[in-house]
């Protein structure tokens, strides 16, 4: 199975790296738009106009299925088009946070204003918009993250925080200073899906709309993986 996978930066390798360590034997290509985020801020024409970008990208090189690993592009997927079939993060929701009291969720404000995670929590929840994070984390500013971080958490008293982008997973640990409850990533819930596709052999491709150095640190890092196959591709 030929599997795309898209973000609007390094936000959806969390996703990726999922996927490969528990599904390890499908054909992986990765799309990170580096040059156009943070999506989150922007309006939905943009991300949308972004998203279509990409998603006609990946069908021009076959890929047989889409993974939306993007917040934000998930939350408004009902207006992206493809005639590959999309996955989208949000809808694996559905059912899995009930037992709490009370979820609050950490996202961009664009992901909030679509109300789409009412649609998927039927619990009490407390929504975050967490301007500029998904931006610190791509250019590795944790201090400045730091101070974001406590002004978000600061008074968050509920059971469970879920990390409604696909970036924050990334800085886990440094939520883990301002928030001691329960952590859920989106990450978490996409490998039962994957797990019912036909495996074939592992490769990894990996497209940027903008590289330097940095970015192939941070891709390093997250994947724990080198000597990548990564291509800068400007659509």
């Amino acid at each position: 199975m030929k599997i795309g996978v898209l973000d609007s930066g390094i936000g959806g390798l969390t996703v990726l790296k999922r996927l490969i360590n528990k599904c390890p034997n499908h054909e992986y290509v990765y799309f990170g738009d580096t040059i156009n985020m943070p999506y989150g801020e922007k309006t939905r024409e943009e991300v949308i106009k972004y998203g279509n970008n990409i998603i006609n990208f990946l069908g021009s090189i076959n890929v047989d299925i889409i993974i939306i690993a993007c917040g934000t592009l998930s939350s408004n997927i009902e207006y992206l088009k493809s005639n590959k079939k999309l996955i989208s993060l949000l809808p694996l929701l559905k059912n899995k946070l009930d037992n709490y009291k009370e979820v609050s969720i950490m996202a961009t404000p664009l992901s909030i204003k679509t109300n789409a995670f009412k649609k998927y929590i039927n619990t009490k929840i407390n929504l975050i918009p967490c301007y500029d994070l998904a931006y610190y984390i791509e250019n590795n500013d944790y201090e400045k993250l730091d101070e974001l971080l406590n002004i978000y958490l600061k008074n968050v008293k509920s059971e469970a925080l879920l990390l409604g982008c696909t970036h924050y997973p990334i800085i886990k640990n440094n939520i883990t200073k301002y928030y001691n409850g329960v952590i859920i990533g989106l990450d978490e819930f996409i490998v039962n899906v994957i797990s019912n596709y036909k495996e074939s052999k592992f490769s990894l491709k990996l497209y940027f709309s903008k590289t330097n150095n940095k970015l192939v640190n941070n891709v390093e890092n997250i994947l724990n993986m080198h000597n990548l196959d990564i291509e800068e591709r400007i659509l």
